[in-house]
């Protein structure tokens, strides 16, 4: 059967991103006021009052939204590979934003959780020779945050192996995106004229 090149509504998906910024500007309100410090680049930086394992989940549900909004930005116009490669940020900031939760559910913070709250919120290097000094950095791995995903299960579903796979599976894919794999490329290829869809997929069935 032919399928429609007619794009799906997703009525649910757009109501729900809409609200968003409802959502995430009431959690901000318990975070005000934030405060303004210098800028290593001169001017001044917004700043948390309280650098706190909440506020790092308020950042991160920032970027989440934005992300998400911007990858459905992207579907409409058709540049479905770009939303995709968002697509895997979002997946990855929301990953983040239940490993802290856990911590802070069970009432401490594992040392993969509490360093990667530090890391958060380290100055970054406002140089390339600052940069240089501050050697190699190391970086709490996926995998470890993950671990916090998987003690979640074990005390609700208990299905432990279907969420290692499942997420183990959609990072694969959008992996994908993210690195430019050869299907990717193909992905924007039509017979129609023999070239690369440089300016948005044609077919409703991709940007879906």
């Amino acid at each position: 059967m032919r399928v429609p090149n007619v794009l799906p509504p997703f009525t649910t998906t757009r109501a729900l991103i809409d609200r968003l910024d409802e959502w995430i500007n009431a959690f901000t309100q318990w975070y005000l006021p934030l405060r303004r410090e210098p800028s290593p680049q001169g001017g001044l930086d917004w700043k948390f009052s309280s650098e706190t394992p909440e506020a790092l989940q308020l950042a991160k549900a920032v970027r989440a939204a934005t992300s998400i909004r911007g990858a459905l930005l992207l579907a409409d116009a058709g540049m479905t590979t770009e939303a995709g490669s968002l697509l895997r940020m979002t997946a990855d900031f929301a990953h983040e934003i239940i490993a802290v939760a856990e911590g802070l559910m069970a009432g401490r913070m594992t040392t993969a959780q509490q360093e990667f709250v530090d890391q958060f919120f380290a100055p970054l290097a406002s140089t390339p020779e600052q940069l240089e000094s501050m050697g190699k950095q190391y970086y709490v791995r996926r995998e470890q945050l993950f671990a916090a995903h998987q003690r979640i299960a074990e005390k609700t579903t208990g299905e432990v192996d279907l969420l290692r796979q499942t997420t183990r599976f959609l990072n694969y894919g959008y992996d994908k995106y993210v690195h430019g794999a050869y299907p990717t490329a193909m992905e924007l290829f039509t017979g129609r004229t023999n070239t690369f869809l440089l300016r948005g997929h044609e077919s409703a069935r991709n940007r879906a």
